[in-house]
């Protein structure tokens, strides 16, 4: 046992003292330990158009510190009311930037209350109170930049869509499970003002078993496709209109766009950026009109990787395009797209 967790192991019982007697102090660093570890799978950038990707260095939700020197697992619950708070704290230079340094979620007879400060030393202004149901995912806009979501379950990562062109991002949602409740709170913010009253339409996420859900409560259809060093898992739902990809690779987050398109538009979104030392990334991810089949992509790159797949439960073919090059990606990544329709005539998009 290292003097760390020796030292860590003093405080919790010191803490404990005021508690019933079968807390079991092994048991709680055990936790602590398995939070700690999945932090870095819980980062991502909620974006409402491909365009340009926002580091996630930022807005962590952060556990009420008992010994100093020891990292903070992301949004857990305290000590003192084991499952029933979690706070989420801004760091310095985050971007998108909360409105409050500290914001707190404590739920106690059903209910959750928000309280929110300025600064550390503030005292705690009560941003909203809300029900608590274990059941469905429920929304609640707490000011035009920070909006709240509690989501039944424990979860991996939850994707925000906002309610289109006029809303202004990036945003940012964070997240912390409530284990007396069964219930995840998820704060999604926003760095500027947004226009409309509700501005976040719903969310999507992707529980501990892997699967996906929508707050829609339409099913969300899931391709996981392979490159040579990644996979991204694609997926749509009819509910929000919506189609998104998640880049597993390096956690650097979601990239989202309406799928409000004819479905001849076999091209959904595009993105490219840009990484310090490691040059240009492109993508481009398609879906192919329903009941058609085997897509034949011709890039603009001889280096872009293709690869594809088939999105469940609905049945439809999707692929994905990557380049990777130094220069700054110019014009389409796709010349053109061959395919079989549902009548089994030959059909070609161009890009």
């Amino acid at each position: 046992m290292s003097d760390l967790e020796e030292l860590l192991r003093t405080d919790l019982r010191d803490a404990a003292e005021a508690l019933p007697t079968d807390i079991d102090v092994d048991d709680l660093l055990h936790r602590g330990r398995r939070l700690r570890a999945a932090r870095t799978r819980r980062h991502g950038l909620v974006a409402v158009a491909a365009a340009v990707v926002v580091g996630l260095a930022g807005w962590t939700g952060l556990a009420l510190r008992t010994t100093s020197g020891v990292p903070d697992p992301a949004a857990t619950p305290s000590i003192a009311s084991p499952g029933s708070i979690v706070t989420f704290r801004t760091e310095a230079g985050s971007v998108p930037r909360s409105p409050y340094s500290v914001i707190t979620a404590t739920q106690s007879d059903g209910v959750l209350t928000l309280t929110g400060r300025e600064q550390e030393s503030d005292p705690g202004v009560r941003l909203a109170s809300v029900s608590v149901n274990p059941k469905v995912a429920t929304g609640t806009t707490i000011s035009p930049r920070l909006s709240l979501w509690l989501i039944p379950g424990q979860i991996d990562w939850v994707d925000a869509h906002t309610t289109g062109p006029s809303s202004v991002g990036p945003y940012l949602a964070r997240h912390g499970f409530l284990s007396a409740s069964g219930v995840t709170v998820a704060l999604v913010v926003a760095q500027q003002d947004q226009s409309s009253a509700d501005w976040v339409d719903g969310v999507i996420w992707r529980a501990t078993d892997g699967s996906l859900h929508s707050s829609a409560g339409t099913p969300v259809s899931t391709a996981v496709l392979s490159l040579s060093d990644a996979s991204l898992t694609v997926y749509r739902d009819p509910g929000l209109k919506v189609v998104s990809f998640f880049d597993a690779m390096d956690g650097r987050g979601f990239t989202s766009t309406r799928d409000d398109l004819p479905a001849r538009e076999l091209v959904k979104t595009r993105l490219a950026r840009e990484s310090a030392g490691h040059g240009w990334e492109e993508f481009a991810v398609g879906i192919l009109p329903p009941g058609a089949s085997d897509p034949r992509v011709t890039t603009t790159s001889r280096g872009a990787e293709v690869a594809t797949g088939v999105l469940q439960p609905d049945g439809a073919v999707t692929f994905v395009v990557r380049n990777r090059s130094d220069a700054e990606p110019r014009g389409s990544l796709i010349s053109k797209v061959t395919y079989t329709d549902a009548d089994g005539s030959t059909r070609t998009y161009r890009g």
